[in-house]
């Protein structure tokens, strides 16, 4: 049983060796655990291809998302995800609470604020306009606005929110956090709790969000708060469910947002009926703004491997509760 490591009781050694490891989008990432950790077996897998001897087989599962297999939630002792969010294995998986869940270490918030501050940037200096303009041979000057100077509130106060805090500050932004608690927290002037959205969204021109998805935050921009948003400019770095996605072209036509970029959505791939391709005013993007590395993805998963060797908690475990 790993109760003892997830509950801070009296800690359990564990050597686990059988590693199922879903490498669809790093195909050497099993090479380089087994160059630092010969005495793994490890068993590659494309996410498609995972059977269920696979599952069966294994004791730990390291990867994206959860597997197509039936009842895999009830097999693994330890999970670890190497994306930013671990709410393929934890929200509405009914992963059972005595599971090992780690996260990565690397830090996505340098990469995703690039991401924000790009797509701000690409707004203010009309890019999408000028762009239009130049394939149809046409000049009709689109004068930008300047960036420095407006205000952002960023839904989520983590490594990823300070990530974007920092690109936006750098750029002259003034901006501001939203958490569930309102705790201060590093990198941001102020940290708003959630139940005031509704009062410091007004006037802001960027709101972000990059909370993780748990129940609490599912549909986080519903109806109510969209009709609220006062004419920001929404861009997505979170998840997708975040957003009431069937409820975006209403606010859009109402103004309620001027305008969104979306790296995250509801279904992924984003099916081709969405009606969201067709707008001029929303920039899509097929989630990556923040991408894993093979280094990173190695380093978080065996500094975890080190720690539940040595019988200790991984700083990096996740409550499946809570989602973070």
């Amino acid at each position: 049983m790993l109760t003892p490591l997830l509950s801070g009781m009296s800690p359990v050694p564990w050597f686990p060796k059988r590693i199922l490891l879903s490498d669809t989008l790093h195909e050497g990432l099993g090479d380089y655990l087994l160059e630092r950790r010969p005495d793994l077996e490890l068993r590659p897998r494309g996410w498609n291809a995972i059977s269920p001897e696979d599952v069966a087989w294994s004791e730990v599962f390291v990867g994206f998302r959860a597997p197509k297999v039936p009842g895999w939630e009830r097999h693994f002792r330890w999970i670890h995800c190497i994306g930013a969010g671990v709410d393929a294995f934890a929200f509405r998986t009914g992963l059972p609470s005595t599971t090992l869940l780690t996260r990565t270490a690397e830090d996505f918030g340098p990469q995703i604020g690039e991401y924000c501050l790009a797509r701000a940037l690409a707004v203010t200096q009309r890019l999408r306009p000028l762009d239009r303009e130049q394939q149809a041979r046409s000049w009709k000057p689109k004068h930008p606005s300047q960036l420095r100077g407006t205000g952002a509130l960023i839904v989520g106060a983590g490594t990823v929110g300070r990530g974007i805090a920092g690109a936006l500050e750098a750029a002259g932004v003034a901006v501001q956090g939203l958490s569930r608690s309102g705790r201060s927290r590093e990198g941001f002037a102020v940290v708003h709790p959630a139940t005031r959205f509704r009062e410091v969204v007004t006037g802001v021109h960027w709101l972000i969000l990059a909370c993780p998805l748990t129940e609490e935050s599912f549909h986080f921009l519903g109806g109510e708060r969209l009709a609220a948003s006062s004419g920001a400019y929404l861009i997505n770095v979170g998840r997708g469910p975040l957003v009431d996605e069937t409820a975006l072209p209403n606010a859009l036509e109402h103004g309620w947002l001027s305008g969104a970029a979306l790296d995250v959505f509801e279904v992924e791939p984003l099916p081709r009926s969405s009606p969201l391709w067709d707008r001029p005013d929303v920039t899509i993007s097929p989630h990556i703004s923040g991408l894993t590395t093979i280094p990173g993805a190695a380093a978080g998963f065996l500094a975890c491997l080190a720690e539940v060797e040595a019988g200790q908690r991984p700083r990096f475990a996740v409550d499946p509760v809570q989602g973070y």
